[in-house]
């Protein structure tokens, strides 16, 4: 029998603008991947999360401004996932936002993997809503870096790599270190100890994760709102230093 994920924030932000967030590929670009999408019945749909691949499916149903679903990605021995995005007028400008993620096959060979989506999407979503609360109708430019490691304690040992205090919290103001002695300086916004950290700069988003099946793995993402983007070389500069590291 299969599982799935049901996700649901309120974005402040009127329908209309969270429907382009979440049905073209410049508004996926502002909180989670980028994507190419033809948000059509039909429409061929292409994520690219960078190091880790491009995976495509297609548009099997779509409700301008309020239902989206599109699915069949994976390779032909995994489960087949559909992502259903439900968006509906909440009142005072906000929009109410529903994600079901379907396809998780209930086995306890895929209980690692249903977790960290799981809590990925919250990772992602908190995205959505504070680049409309923050960066709203501003481009977005991404650089992806992934690493994976067998050695354990990858959460202890990037907290350290990046100079962030093991006891940091929600609120904190933090200089994380970075490659080419580019600090970045923010506040962190988002922490899901022992997997994800984020801070909110000036100019973006910065989020930091130990994940993946037995969280064996780190990545960095970097979302750079307006202009000028992210220079072309950031994710080779994030990936170098992911691998000196942890690979």
């Amino acid at each position: 029998m299969a599982r799935r994920i049901v996700k649901e924030v309120e974005v402040e932000a009127p329908l209309e603008q969270v429907w382009q967030a979440i049905s073209s590929g410049p508004g996926f670009a502002t909180w989670y991947v980028p994507h190419a999408i033809d948000p059509t019945p039909g429409g061929l749909v292409r994520t690219d999360f960078g190091p880790a691949g491009v995976r495509e499916g297609v548009v099997l149903d779509a409700e301008p401004p309020q239902r989206l679903v599109y699915g069949g990605f994976g390779e032909p021995e995994d489960p087949v996932y559909c992502y259903e995005f439900l968006l509906a007028a909440a009142g005072g400008g906000h929009t109410a936002f529903r994600l079901v993620q379907n396809g998780f096959l209930d086995d306890e060979v895929w209980d690692q993997e249903y977790d960290a989506l799981d809590a990925g999407w919250d990772l992602f979503l908190h995205n959505l809503v504070v680049s409309q609360r923050c960066f709203a109708r501003l481009p977005a430019s991404v650089a992806m870096a992934m690493a994976r490691s067998a050695s354990g304690g990858e959460w202890d040992r990037l907290l350290a790599a990046l100079r962030v205090p093991a006891g940091v919290a929600v609120g904190d103001r933090v200089v994380v270190a970075a490659p080419r002695g580019e600090p970045v300086e923010g506040v962190v916004d988002f922490l899901n100890p022992g997997r994800h950290l984020g801070v909110r700069s000036d100019r973006g988003l910065h989020r930091f994760s130990a994940e993946g099946v037995e969280l064996c793995g780190v990545s960095v993402y970097q979302y750079r709102y307006g202009s000028p983007p992210l220079r072309e070389d950031v994710s080779a500069c994030w990936q170098r230093w992911l691998d000196d590291r942890f690979a």
